[in-house]
């Protein structure tokens, strides 16, 4: 297994000194005004959670949108802050946008035109050109902070994700002597879909200007390299994969992430002894079963879908009721989007209908928690639970999964999976599911519950075999050595 040491060690021989640099839209840590001061919090979910891992073991800087109310109150004159505040084992220099800049480049661009664009759930993008305007305009806001922090001195940088990919190309014009490795940590949607964009072509040109890009899922690089082939005058090297396009090279593979194996396992032997107790005193139900989603409100985490599996495997098998409880705990997200405002609409009335149906004066079926709840707690609930529900319509990659499987108690706890998700590729043991095949992934549901302990333990063991081998130190090396590899080749 891929340890810190091994990142640390690898990082510091393959750098040889140069910076690094990673560029991610969300920061890893803010500061929030309260009644008794300014408070830090470290960010729930994400990339930036990964990144967050990685930068804590190789230090360096990390570029990320402020987003805390005391952002502005904790950094210096150049915008920076060291983090954590026990370790300071890296710089977090921030980007105050203005909220016309915020709205047109993340809630606009970057959520109703890319995210519905890359994701195959059948939600229409909304092609704005205010918000293409506000989009290049926050990519050059990345890019003029991250030259200012270099002051013409070499780098390795890390970009990462949709929001920014305008920004390789950007640095690399300014600065040809930059590594620049990006990760797409969402699909890439096949052309016939990509090509109805209109600034298709910027954003692959965009794209390109990376010495490598790195996806979670090989169908993902297939999808990239046909869209790059049919809208640009490129040429594809089959062995290793590389897109040729005005005389810069580029190479792209698929890495696919882990999660911090150490990290995780230094909480569980924290709770250890937790009992159904702790969801009595949280929430206060009693259950005999008790199944477990845990999402950013988001329309491809395939809730309604999940919810609807719910009643179905209720109907089917009534022996169930009164016993088995469906907790939902669902980060709001988005919710100056109507796409995301309807579906939080939709996901009450379906927990109201459905509770309405089943319930009696001592039990309902679906308890939802609108809300974000600390990381620790959550392990606990998923070492408690007899199920996990992941139910993506479509997803990069999903590492709640992988989280479930670390946490849960092997001889109880199973994982329902959709397909669609990246992680379905690594977790082949988990109850693997079409969270449109309602009557299917109800029947998933029952045969979970009710598999022997003996062979729920096989499959766990398997899954937690993969995760704690594929961890995010070895995605960590895996993602380096490519982008360095290909600047080594130029």
């Amino acid at each position: 297994m891929t340890t810190s040491q091994d990142l640390i060690n690898y990082a510091k021989k393959s750098l040889k000194g140069k910076k690094f640099v990673v560029a991610i839209q969300r920061e890893s840590y803010v500061h929030t005004d309260t009644p008794e001061g300014v408070r830090l919090e470290r960010l729930a979910g994400g990339a930036h959670i990964l990144l967050d891992g990685i930068l804590r073991k190789v230090g360096g800087l990390m570029v990320a949108i402020a987003s805390g109310s005391a952002d502005a109150k904790t950094v210096d004159s150049h915008q920076r802050v060291k983090v954590p505040p026990a370790e300071e084992s890296y710089t977090l220099k921030r980007i105050f946008l203005k909220k016309k800049e915020l709205g047109g480049f993340y809630y606009g661009f970057a959520n109703q035109i890319l995210w519905p664009l890359s994701h195959a759930v059948f939600i229409k993008p909304i092609f704005n050109y205010q918000w293409w305007d506000e989009y290049v305009k926050v990519n050059k806001k990345f890019a003029d902070a991250i030259l200012e922090e270099l002051n013409g001195e070499d780098a390795f940088i890390w970009i990462n994700d949709y929001h920014l990919s305008l920004l390789p190309l950007m640095l690399k014009e300014k600065q040809p002597s930059l590594t620049i490795g990006t990760f797409w940590h969402i699909p890439w949607p096949a052309y016939e879909i990509f090509r109805i964009c209109p600034w298709r072509k910027q954003i692959l040109q965009g794209l390109l200007g990376s010495d490598f890009i790195g996806f979670h899922r090989g169908y993902h690089v297939e999808n990239f390299i046909d869209c790059a082939r049919r809208e640009l005058e490129v040429i594809v090297d089959y062995e290793p994969r590389a897109i040729i396009h005005k005389d810069r090279q580029t190479k792209v593979s698929h890495v696919p992430a882990g999660i911090d194996y150490h990290e995780i396992q230094e909480n569980l032997d924290k709770i250890k002894h937790i009992g159904p107790q702790l969801i009595k005193k949280d929430f206060g139900f009693d259950y005999e079963y008790l199944a477990i989603g845990v999402d950013r409100i988001d329309y491809t985490k395939g809730l309604p879908e999940r919810l609807q599996i719910i009643d179905k495997f209720l109907e089917k098998h009534p022996e169930f009721q009164g016993k088995f409880v469906y907790l939902s705990i669902g980060a709001p997200s988005r919710l100056h989007i109507p796409a995301y405002k309807q579906l939080n609409r939709e996901i009450f009335d379906l927990v109201e209908k459905i509770n309405w149906k089943y319930m009696t004066p001592d039990w309902k079926p679906i308890y939802f928690i609108d809300k974000v709840l600390p990381r620790e707690r959550i392990f606990a609930y998923y070492r408690l639970a007899d199920a996990c529900f992941v139910t993506s319509l479509d997803d990069g990659m999903n590492l709640v999964a992988k989280e479930f499987v670390l946490c849960n108690d092997m001889k109880k706890g199973i994982l329902l999976l959709s397909k669609f998700t990246g992680a379905a590729k690594d977790l082949k043991q988990a109850f693997l599911i079409n969270p449109y095949d309602i009557d299917g992934s109800a029947d998933a549901l029952y045969h979970a519950l009710t598999l022997p302990a003996e062979q729920k333990l096989a499959r766990n063991k398997e899954m937690r075999a993969v995760v704690k081998e594929n961890n995010i130190y070895d995605w960590g090396i895996q993602f380096i050595k490519n982008t360095l590899e290909r600047t080594s080749e130029r």
